[in-house]
C-alpha cells in the first residue's frame, strides 16, 4: 500500500489470496468504501483476510506514527485526569499470571460542535512508573466512538547516533474494521531519520497486472 497524502493503492496478489480475490485498488484516503467487503460474504479466513486488507487506510497508520499536534485553542480544549487499572504484568514470563496496578495519567482532546457541546476528539495515556512514557492513544469518532486504539512499546533509541527515542513496537487496532496491525523495528539503530524520499516512491505500480477497482469511479453500497 501506499499513498501521496490523499490518494492511495493498496494491492492484493495472487501469493497471498485465492485467485478470485486478487484485486488492485486505489481511492481517497478520506472515502469510506464498502463494496469490497460487501462483495467477499464467506467467512473461511482467506474472506476475512481480504475484507481486512479492504479496510486499511495510510491515516490509520500515520496516525499513529506521525502524531497530529496536541494544542489548544478556539475550538480544541484538553482536560487531565488520572486512572489506575490492573494489568498482566509483563515483567513476568509470558506464562505467568501475575498482576499489577499500572497509574496512568489521561490527557482528553475535546473539540467544539457547532452548537457549542464539546467531544472527545482524542485521549493519550502516559505511564507513570519509572518516568512518563506515552503507551496509548485513543482517536474517536464524531459519535465518541473508538476509531483507532493504539498501543506503543517500550522505549528505545533510534538511528546510528541514537538522537531519537522512539517506541520499538506500536499496534493499532481499528475495532470498527475488525483489525489489528503490530509494527515491531527489528534494527532500530539501522533506521535512518528524516530520510528525503523521491516522491516515486510513493507510487504502486500494478506490476502483478492484478484486476484493477478504481474505487472513485466504483458507486459505492
Amino acid at each position: 500500500m501506499t499513498s501521496d497524502g490523499t490518494k492511495f493503492c493498496v494491492a492484493i496478489p495472487s501469493n497471498y489470496v485465492e485467485e478470485k480475490y486478487r484485486r488492485f485498488a486505489c481511492g481517497t484516503n478520506a472515502a469510506d468504501y464498502t463494496r469490497l467487503r460487501k462483495e467477499m460474504t464467506n467467512n473461511d479466513s482467506q474472506s476475512k483476510q481480504v475484507r481486512a486488507f479492504s479496510s486499511l487506510r495510510p491515516q490509520h497508520f500515520t496516525d499513529a506514527l506521525l502524531m497530529r499536534e496536541a494544542k489548544p485553542d478556539e475550538t480544541t480544549t484538553y482536560l487531565q485526569s488520572e486512572i489506575y487499572q490492573e494489568e498482566t504484568d509483563t515483567t513476568k514470563p509470558s506464562t505467568a499470571s501475575a498482576r499489577v496496578i499500572r497509574g496512568y495519567y489521561l490527557l482528553d482532546e475535546l473539540k467544539k460542535k457547532d452548537n457549542g457541546e464539546l467531544e472527545i476528539s482524542r485521549r493519550f495515556w502516559f505511564d507513570r512508573v519509572g518516568g512518563i512514557r506515552l503507551a496509548r492513544q485513543q482517536i474517536f469518532d464524531n459519535k465518541s466512538a473508538i476509531e483507532s486504539d493504539i498501543g506503543y512499546g517500550a522505549i528505545q533509541q533510534f538511528g546510528a547516533d541514537r538522537a531519537v527515542s522512539l517506541p520499538v513496537k506500536v499496534e493499532v487496532t481499528r475495532p470498527k474494521e475488525k483489525y489489528k496491525v503490530s509494527l515491531t523495528y527489528q534494527s532500530p539503530q539501522t533506521v535512518t531519520i528524516g530520510q528525503v524520499f523521491d516522491p516515486q516512491v510513493f507510487q504502486l505500480i500494478n506490476k502483478w497486472n492484478l484486476p484493477e477497482v478504481k474505487l472513485d469511479e466504483t458507486p459505492t453500497k
